[in-house]
């Protein structure tokens, strides 16, 4: 939750409420579930009051999605300091993909409760939370296109389509979700879950390196 969880002071400017908000609804739907949290519940852990809640958001869907979106900084940000460690070894293909997706892989298996949650809770909202999850899905497929791009030149991969990127992006998603979702909510459930998605790493890169590579060279 490093994304949305800064320093909290006595004395919290409009801003920091927000955050606050934020981090209670995170912390809420890993421990509880989408379903069973409440307004009443997120202003207690955040520790302000329902007015200062619905200055936010108009209600907890709002709320949710906020925090889906605001969740999705911390992959992406990994994923682009990963890039930005590897651009310069000359690594072939393979070795520098397998840095890419194993920070992503790490940065969901961080938080692994509210990994699950929010693969599973936003798009079962109606509409606004499958537009919510369409557009955190196309920022991932934006940096995957901008990634490709300075990839190719390094070690060879084909630029790669909004769309390809697009379908890149949602096979991945669906291999961590059904790892999230193969385990129970339970206490011991944390480590098992975050296990699970560690364990995908050769995968998705065997799937990522698949659709980089050129038809016309062999990947080292």
């Amino acid at each position: 939750m490093a994304a949305i969880r800064g320093g909290a002071g006595a004395a919290l400017a409009p801003a920091d409420h927000r955050q606050r908000l934020l981090v209670a609804m995170a912390e809420l739907l890993a421990e509880q579930g989408y379903a069973s949290v409440t307004v009443t519940d997120v202003v207690a852990r955040a520790r302000v009051s329902k007015r200062t809640f619905y200055q936010h958001f108009s209600d907890r869907e709002e709320c949710l999605l906020a925090t889906y979106r605001v969740v999705a900084e911390g992959p992406l940000h990994l994923i682009a300091e990963a890039a930005g460690s590897v651009a310069g070894q000359g690594l072939p293909l393979r070795e520098e993909v397998a840095a890419l997706t194993g920070a992503y892989l790490a940065a969901m298996a961080e938080h692994p409760l509210l990994t699950r949650a929010m693969l599973t809770e936003p798009g079962s909202t109606g509409p606004a939370g499958r537009r919510a999850r369409r557009e955190v899905l196309r920022r991932f497929a934006d940096q995957l296109v901008a990634l490709a791009s300075g990839v190719g030149g390094r070690s060879g991969a084909r630029a790669l389509s909004p769309e390809l990127a697009q379908a890149l992006v949602g096979g991945i998603n669906e291999l961590v979700l059904a790892a999230v979702e193969s385990a129970d909510r339970e206490e011991v459930a944390a480590a098992r879950i975050a296990e699970e998605i560690l364990g995908l790493r050769d995968t998705v890169t065997e799937l990522a390196v698949a659709v980089l590579a050129r038809q016309d060279r062999r990947v080292p």
